[in-house]
């Protein structure tokens, strides 16, 4: 019981640092980088012809005039491009997604 009762605490003090860490924006040693937002390869997110998310895993792009999907990507890994070209030089293994 009593093993139980200081395993418990201790995970609650670790949660606690690590909150503290986070909310500290670096408080106790460490710093929580900013979060990236669209990135336009020569366009705007108005303007960009062609999207995909740089997310580890992504498969796909999206053509904006057949697909509106790309709306559904985090702004997070959100990038767009001109042309289907440029996004392929920089994504080679991407598919374009079939017409939503």
């Amino acid at each position: 019981m009593r093993t139980a009762r200081m395993h418990s605490i201790s995970r609650y003090l670790a949660t606690a640092a690590m909150a503290l860490t986070l909310a500290g924006g670096g408080l106790l040693g460490t710093s929580v980088p900013a979060v990236a937002a669209f990135t336009g390869h020569g366009c705007t997110r108005a303007t960009c012809s062609y999207f995909t998310s740089s997310y580890p895993g992504s498969v796909y792009y999206y053509k904006r005039s057949t697909c509106s999907a790309w709306k559904n990507l985090s702004t997070t890994y959100l990038q767009g491009f001109k042309t289907a070209t440029a996004l392929l030089t920089k994504y080679p293994n991407r598919k374009l997604h079939k017409p939503c």
